[in-house]
This record gives structure tokens, sequence and C-alpha cells, in this order.
């Protein structure tokens, strides 16, 4: 059983919906919880952008990272990061101006896939060099059939709306699977037509895909998940946790963390969106929680289906989670 995780995301910046879109986020945070103590401490911290984002209010932010032997892969909206662990000294940063909107990084078949999620695409990067091998359209299509190649998208705020949203890559059966927000599904890149229906009559985001004792598990922004069977690529179950609680959690559900029957979940500081579609959920259950609106990560057993603890996140330390891995050390 791991002790320790580490929790990837940002801070909000006090005026960054009436900036507009790309500017939410003022802090890049990785911040380490201890799971038996409670405790919460920030280990990486980025508040300044650079030549990779635009000079003014750059939108900073950790999304989900991916961890491989002593290196952690951590993406922001622009670049990919390379630290070593557990002294997180800085290896190397790969970053393209077909970068927009990172939400995810996973090594996967020796390759890192990077969702970009503002060009609808999957970049595919040899992790040593850093080189694209690969782009590919989340629709099938060709990855410029709507943008520009000559380009730096990295110096734009958005590129809303989005025709598919990428967030979370994850591989099955050998293929490279992605999550995709507007279809509220799960597709193999290799084939789009080969996919998985998450939400079905339920239109809320997906999130991440992780496999559990033979079948995927899908966050769902409603803090619901959604449990799938892979060989039929069919939506068995949605599993609420908090449906026998007195109070659920007022967040924007995203990270997922699997530790033999734990779950551990991350809850996001809901924002100000001009979506007010994706927060019909809020109208749909007892959202009065104790801890207010804070960030927070629950964890839930799935053999006795649950909530066994919630951990609150101090205030200002970290408002959006969108990856939780584990941290073996010390």
């Amino acid at each position: 059983m791991n002790k320790q995780i580490l929790l990837a995301g940002g801070c909000l910046r006090p005026n960054g919906f009436e900036l507009g879109e790309g500017k939410y986020y003022h802090s890049a945070r990785l911040v380490k919880l201890d799971t038996v103590t409670g405790q919460f401490e920030v280990v990486l911290q980025k508040d300044e952008g650079g030549e990779n984002y635009p000079s003014e209010h750059p939108n900073l932010q950790f999304t989900c990272c991916w961890i491989d032997g002593d290196d952690l892969w951590l993406p922001t909206d622009t670049e990919v990061l390379q630290y070593s662990l557990p002294d997180l000294t800085l290896i190397k940063s790969i970053s393209y101006p077909c970068f927009h909107n990172i939400h995810s990084v996973a090594l996967i078949n020796g390759e890192l896939a990077i969702t970009s999620t503002g060009l609808d695409n999957v970049v595919i990067c040899d992790p040593q060099s850093g080189e694209i091998k690969q782009i590919i359209n989340t629709q099938g299509k060709d990855p410029w059939h709507r943008f520009d190649k000559e380009t730096d998208y990295r110096q734009l705020y958005s590129t809303r709306p989005h025709d598919s949203h990428p967030n979370h890559v994850f591989e099955m059966e050998g293929d490279l699977w992605v999550t995709r927000c507007t279809q509220e599904d799960a597709v193999n890149l290799s084939n789009v037509e080969d996919r998985i229906s998450i939400t079905e009559d339920h239109r809320t985001s997906v999130h991440d895909g992780h496999l559990y004792n033979g079948q995927l598990i899908f966050t769902r922004v409603d803090g619901m998940l959604a449990i799938c069977d892979p060989k039929t690529r069919k939506l068995v179950e949605r599993f609420d946790p908090f449906e026998k609680e007195a109070n659920r959690p007022m967040g924007w559900c995203r990270g997922l963390y699997i530790d033999g029957d734990d779950f551990y979940i991350g809850y996001s500081k809901l924002r100000k969106t001009s979506m007010k579609s994706r927060l019909k959920f809020l109208t749909q259950g007892n959202f009065k929680y104790a801890s207010g609106n804070n960030a927070l990560v629950v964890k839930v057993n799935m053999q006795s289906r649950k909530v066994e603890k919630t951990y609150t996140t101090p205030d200002g330390m970290i408002d959006a989670i969108y990856g939780i891995v584990p941290y073996n050390y010390g």
C-alpha cells in the first residue's frame, strides 16, 4: 500500500475569469499528500512563464503526469518537463508550436503520448530526443485540417471551441486510447470507429481512464465513476461514491489513482465558467460540504464501495487537481 501521493495542478488567478479563457491559473503546483497523516506539502511550483507561453497572464498549471522509474514526466499548458525523483531536478523540457492546453502525458509503448487538447491532437514524441514522431487527430482527420502548421499556438490563450477536447491517454490491448470530452467517449487512436461511449444519457465531461480488475474506470466531472467493459466497449455501471453519504464534494472531478482496491479521486475547486451546461450536475444532489469549496482528495474503497476518507487541501495551496500519481520516496 502506497502512503504518499503527488497531486498535479494549479492555483486560480483571482481575476482569471474576468481576463478570459486561457488565463485562469497563475501558479503551477505539485503537492505531496501523506495519506496517513493527511499532511500536504508543496514540492514544486512554477510561477513564471517564459518563451513557451504568452508574455502576459500565462496559464500556469501542471496537468496529468506520469512516473516511469525515477523519472517524472510533468506537463504544463505548453511544455512537457522531465524531472528526476526524488530530488526533482529538471532534466529537460519538450515544447513545440503545436502544444496547446496539454491535459496529460503518458509513456506508452516506449513513446511519449501528449494530449494537445487545444488542437484536438495527440502528439507522439521520442522520450530521449524529444523529437516529434507523429501527430494524431483524435477524430481520425488530418491533424491540420483546421489549424495552421506555421502558427505558434503556445502564444495563444485559447482555441475554443474544441472539436473533441482530448483529455487523458491510456493503453488498452496494445493500442493507444484517449478520452474525448466533446464526444463523451474514449477512442482507439488506431481506429476512431472503435470507441466506448462513457456517459450515454448523462451529458457530462469525462477525464481519466484506468484499468481495474479487468474493467475500465473513468472519472466524470460530476464525481461519478463510469465503469466500462473493455471487451464489449459498453458502459456497465455509473458508480456514485457519495450516493449513501450525507454530503458530496462540490468540485470538478478529474484525477484518479488506483492503489489496490483504494481509489484516490481528485476534486478541483469550482471556478467560474461560461460553459454552464457542464455544471448542471450541481442541481442533482446535496452539495453542502464541510470543507466549503477547497480542492479535495477522496479515498474510496472499491470492495466495500464506501468513502473511507476525505483530504481537504489548505487554502491557497492548490485549486485544480489534474493528476494523481504515487510517490514512493521518503
